[in-house]
């Protein structure tokens, strides 16, 4: 099962691999902490090394799963809390309009988040 799971993720492995050398170079040139952070966020998300992280710790058993609900349920809460500063702000300006716009966007982005995990948890 180990060897089945590196066969298929090999690229994602190879990515993590970079990400891990460059911060470990990053520090030992000197290189500013956040600038190496910014760069790691930036590959990352569109690399997609951070759904294969989380995907690799789903894969412990038993304690996997919780770990990463424990870990994505902060992250709905988070862009909804956001969502609400927004239109606080945003009503303040004056622009209703603008928050219809972003509440419903909210709301389809939650819902859909919902709506994958249920399938998630179906397959």
């Amino acid at each position: 099962m180990l060897k089945q799971f590196f066969k298929r993720n090999w690229i994602l492995i190879g990515i993590w691999m970079i990400i891990t050398l460059t911060i470990i170079l990053g520090t030992y040139f000197g290189l500013d902490k956040k600038l190496i952070a910014l760069g790691i966020i930036i590959f990352s998300i569109f690399a997609q090394a951070f759904s294969f992280i989380v995907n690799a710790i789903g894969l412990i058993p038993v304690v996997g799963p919780f770990i990463v609900k424990i870990v994505t349920l902060p992250a709905i809460w988070i862009t909804n809390a956001l969502a609400y500063i927004i239109t606080f702000l945003a009503l303040h300006k004056g622009a209703k309009l603008d928050i219809l716009k972003s509440r419903v966007l909210v709301v389809a982005f939650i819902t859909g988040v919902v709506i994958g995990f249920i399938l998630a948890k179906l397959l």
